[in-house]
C-alpha cells in the first residue's frame, strides 16, 4: 500500500469499537477522506493530543482508495487553535463551519483552494466567531467561493409591490422593535432562485419568498463585499435587519446546500445566549 502525506483538518469522529476510531477529514490534496486509527482510544495511543476538532495536522496514511477507508499511519499538531477549547461560541460557530464544509466537500475529489479557505474561516472564527454577525459574513463568503453567491442585486419594486410589501415588513419585522416598522416597503427573497426577486414576478409565479427591509439588503450587500469580518464588526446594525438577514441565509443555506436548518439555528442560539 502507498504512504501518502498531507495536511489534514478532522470534520467528524466516529467509534468503532472499544480501541478505534474512524476519523474523517479534509485535507489538503485529497479532499475529504476517512481514516481508521487502530488503537486510538488507548491511553497510551501516539496519536493523543496529536489531532483535533477546529485543528490542523500533518497526516500520514496508507492508501487504501479501492477499499474507501484509508489506515492512519501517523499524525502530528500543526496548529491546535486553542482558542475553540475555551470560547464556547466561537466554538459553536467553528461547528457550524466544519457542519457545512463537511456537507459539501466531495469524498477523494481534490478542489483547489478549498482546504485554505477553510483554514481561513477557522482563523476569523477564532477571533470574531463569538459575534452573530460573523456567521451572516461567512455565509455570504462560502455561497461567492462555492460559485453560488447571494444574488442581491434587482427585486426592483412596482408601486403595487411597494404598498403590498410596506405590509409584509410591517407583519415580519419583530415587535420588539416597532419603532422601525415605518422602514421602506420589503423586497423578497427566494432561498430556490438565490436571492432577491422582483415582488411581482414572486406573486404572479407562486415563487416561495420571504420580505426582507431594503435596509437589511444594504447590509447584506456591505458585508457580502467585505474582503474579511473586521469591517462587519464594527458596523452598527438594527438587530432586526440582523435577524432577518439571519433568517433568509438560513433558508438559502439549507436549499442550495442541503444543510438541515437546524445546524445553523444551533449555532445562532448559542451566539446569542448570554
Amino acid at each position: 500500500m502507498p504512504i501518502l502525506k498531507t495536511n489534514a483538518i478532522p470534520l467528524y469522529f466516529t467509534n468503532v469499537s472499544n480501541t478505534s476510531r474512524i476519523v474523517t477529514w479534509l485535507t489538503t490534496h485529497y479532499g475529504k477522506l476517512s481514516t481508521i486509527i487502530k488503537g486510538d482510544l488507548r491511553k497510551n495511543s501516539l496519536f493523543r493530543g496529536q489531532y483535533d476538532l477546529f485543528s490542523t495536522s500533518e497526516l500520514v496514511f496508507y492508501d487504501r482508495t479501492e477499499k474507501g477507508l484509508h489506515i492512519a499511519k501517523e499524525c502530528s499538531m500543526l496548529h491546535a487553535r486553542p482558542v475553540f477549547r475555551t470560547d464556547w461560541k466561537a466554538c459553536a460557530a467553528a461547528g457550524y463551519i466544519s457542519a457545512l464544509f463537511a456537507k459539501t466537500t466531495l469524498r477523494h475529489g481534490h478542489e483547489p483552494g478549498r482546504f485554505d479557505f477553510f483554514e481561513e474561516m477557522l482563523s476569523h472564527a477564532e477571533t470574531y466567531g463569538h459575534c452573530a454577525p460573523f456567521l451572516v459574513w461567512f455565509d455570504l463568503q462560502f455561497a461567492e467561493f462555492m460559485g453560488q453567491a447571494v444574488q442581491l442585486d434587482g427585486g426592483d419594486q412596482t408601486s403595487e409591490d411597494r404598498r403590498q410589501g410596506a405590509k409584509d415588513t410591517e407583519q415580519h419585522i419583530p415587535h420588539s422593535t416597532s419603532h422601525f416598522q415605518q422602514s421602506p416597503p420589503a423586497y423578497r427573497f427566494s432561498a430556490d432562485h438565490g436571492g432577491l426577486v422582483e415582488p411581482g414576478y414572486a406573486r404572479q409565479h407562486r415563487i416561495p419568498a420571504t420580505p426582507i427591509a431594503p435596509e437589511a439588503v444594504a447590509l447584506l450587500k456591505a458585508w457580502q463585499s467585505a474582503p474579511t469580518p473586521k469591517s462587519v464588526m464594527a458596523t452598527p446594525c438594527n438587530p432586526a435587519h440582523l435577524i432577518q438577514s439571519e433568517r433568509v441565509l438560513e433558508k438559502f443555506v439549507s436549499w442550495q446546500f442541503d444543510l438541515p436548518p437546524h445546524v445553523r439555528k444551533k449555532a445562532v442560539e448559542t451566539l446569542r445566549a448570554a
